[in-house]
Formats: structure tokens, C-alpha cells, sequence
């Protein structure tokens, strides 16, 4: 269980470091004087990036929701559900209406995330599940700040009206965390 957990947290930490590893390389190519540089995202890229982490993002949420967990989990799981079907229908109207492509298969790490909740139970599950919502959306926070300075207008106005509704949910799983951490 020791060694399945460190796999997870390691998998957990690659997705946020791949996500979030080129927004922060360009910041830190920046001198105290002078202000950051900032690695614009392609429509496609940021679109690949969203969609898979809307994904894991639901149905982590909908595992939690379904199963015996804490109350204060079964609660943001359930909300969480719903925002993210939102999400996900918001991000395929806007790839449809631009004729961009989403990704068709699962990122692999997102996948073994999901496979590894999947056995958990009760207190087991509620602190994974909170742990991974702290972090995914740590993650997802930085892919769209970093669409929030793309060149595309486009994908720039979609990442600002999306960001406070991400911030909120981020708001709300770090209040779950504290309830349930060791």
C-alpha cells in the first residue's frame, strides 16, 4: 500500500510538473528587474491540457460522490460533479464552435489515478481523493493562467471566465483536505 501510494504521489507530481513546468520555466527566465517572460499556450494545447483535467477531475469526483466517504467529501464530490459536467460541456462547445480537436484517449497518468482510487475505501479514499483535488486543480489553475496571456483572443477570454470558478473550487477542496489530512 506504502509503494501504491509513493507511485501515485510520484505519477500526481509528473502531471503538475508537465502542466505547469513550462508556465514556470518561463516566469523564472525573468530578472528581479524586469518582469517575467511568460510561455504563450497554443488553442490546442491548452485545450488538451483542460479537457484531461476535466476529466480526471470528474470522474475522481464521481467515484468519491458514489462511495462511502466523509461527509465533507460526499459534499464537494457531489458539487464538484456537477461543475465539472458543466466545465467539460463549456470546453466541447468552444472546441466545436473553433473546429479544434479534443484529446480522444485518457492521458496515461490520469488514468492510473483513477485506477488507484478505484479500490479505496471510506477514510482511505476521502484523503486521496482530497489530496488529488488539491493538487489537480493546482495544476489546472496554472494551465489556465497561462491561457489567460495566450495571443488568442479566444482562449484568452474562456480562461478568464473560467479562472475565479476554478479558484473557488481550489478554495473549497483545500477547506476538504484540512478536514480529513492525517
Amino acid at each position: 500500500m506504502i509503494v501504491q501510494r509513493s507511485l501515485i504521489i510520484a505519477l500526481i507530481v509528473g502531471v503538475a510538473l508537465y502542466g505547469a513546468a513550462p508556465a514556470a520555466w518561463a516566469q523564472g527566465q525573468g530578472t528581479s528587474s524586469a518582469p517575467a517572460q511568460t510561455r504563450s499556450i497554443q488553442p490546442e494545447e491548452f485545450l488538451r491540457l483542460a479537457y484531461s483535467s476535466a476529466t480526471l477531475q470528474s470522474q475522481a469526483a464521481k467515484l468519491a460522490a458514489s462511495r462511502e466517504t466523509r461527509p465533507e467529501v460526499r459534499s464537494f464530490a457531489a458539487s464538484a460533479t456537477e461543475f465539472r459536467l458543466g466545465l467539460l460541456q463549456r470546453i466541447e462547445a468552444f472546441a466545436r464552435e473553433r473546429s479544434l480537436p479534443l484529446p480522444s484517449v485518457k492521458e496515461f497518468e490520469h488514468q492510473v489515478v483513477i485506477e488507484n482510487l478505484e479500490p479505496l475505501d471510506y477514510l482511505a479514499l476521502s484523503r486521496r481523493y482530497a489530496e488529488i483535488q488539491v493538487q489537480a486543480l493546482g495544476q489546472e489553475i496554472g494551465i489556465y493562467q497561462a491561457a489567460s496571456r495566450s495571443p488568442s483572443t479566444e482562449i484568452k477570454t474562456f480562461a478568464e471566465q473560467v479562472l475565479p470558478e476554478l479558484q473557488r473550487q481550489q478554495e473549497g477542496a483545500q477547506k476538504m483536505y484540512e478536514a480529513v489530512r492525517p
